[in-house]
């Protein structure tokens, strides 16, 4: 069998498709290198957290997923199909895959209401009433139905951004791709958003986060992915991760992000209660 062959064919007998498959991804910008070789898979309803400095690849890495990044080699499958080449349209994206930004995209001129209904009734083909209903619902999931009729400027960043949930969810997307959704708010505004997160990541949605709030992705991710430079150099289970990493590199970062919350790796005494070497 040929490599392109194999590498499109269905699981075997028994196995779960996963819901995000990634071989051998490669993404440059110019000469710069942003992902260097990475290789991940993620089952369905799996909650993953991919952590790492500024500049690792962890944003690249999401936006090739949803097609906002035209990858350099490597491939992409979603539910088995493959979707990194021209066989699918982004509008075929939209439907399995909803992505919210560091930035909030809404459309300014458009109420809340509006901003969530376009797309359900332009690309999914709902009427306008079941549009509308579908919205309600998911305001009110988000705390926000009172703010239908508002404008984005209208709203506090929090605001926004829980919108801009509601409306990824609007698409009734399979897979949920988070990129930094906490970082262009005021430090008062993010536990509403991660909240709302977390309902979601409880419901056995599928989802990537990429983030910095390290204790929030502890306490919420089923695995802990490490990216530095390109690569993923580490991943497991957040117990695994936060409290005994094996990377070197992985320790550093998060004692650098960990000590201004005050909070060390759990057990005894870090390192030496992993076997590691300080």
């Amino acid at each position: 069998m040929s490599q392109s062959a194999a590498s499109s064919a269905p699981p075997a007998a028994g196995l779960i498709q996963p819901a995000i498959e990634v071989r051998r991804l490669h993404k440059s910008f110019g000469k710069l290198d942003v992902l260097k070789g990475v290789s991940l898979t993620v089952p369905e309803g799996e909650v993953v957290s991919v952590i790492g400095p500024s500049g690792s690849g962890k944003s690249t890495m999401a936006r090739c997923i949803c097609r906002r990044e035209e990858i350099n080699k490597g491939e992409i499958f979603l539910y088995g199909k493959r979707v990194d080449g021209s066989n699918h349209s982004n509008r075929d994206i939209a439907r399995l895959v909803g992505m919210i930004f560091q930035q909030f995209n809404l459309f300014p001129h458009l109420s809340v209401m509006d901003n969530l209904t376009l797309s359900p009734i332009n690309i999914r083909g709902l009427s306008k009433e079941e549009a509308v209903e579908n919205a309600m619902g998911l305001l009110k999931r988000v705390g926000l139905e009172e703010k239908k009729d508002a404008r984005p400027g209208e709203l506090s960043g929090g605001q926004c951004q829980r919108v801009a949930i509601a409306r990824a969810l609007a698409m009734n997307p399979k897979i949920m791709l988070f990129d930094e959704p906490t970082s262009a708010l005021d430090p008062e505004l993010v536990g509403e958003v991660l909240d709302v997160i977390a309902d979601l990541a409880g419901s056995g949605m599928t989802m990537m986060i990429i983030t910095h709030e390290m204790v929030f992705a502890k306490e919420v991710s089923d695995r802990v992915v490490f990216m530095d430079e390109g690569n993923i150099m580490e991943q497991g289970s957040p117990a695994k991760i936060f409290s005994c990493p094996d990377a070197p590199r992985t320790r550093l970062f998060l004692q650098r992000m960990l000590a201004p919350l005050g909070k060390d790796f759990s057990g005894e005494s870090g390192s030496e209660a992993c076997g590691h070497e300080s």
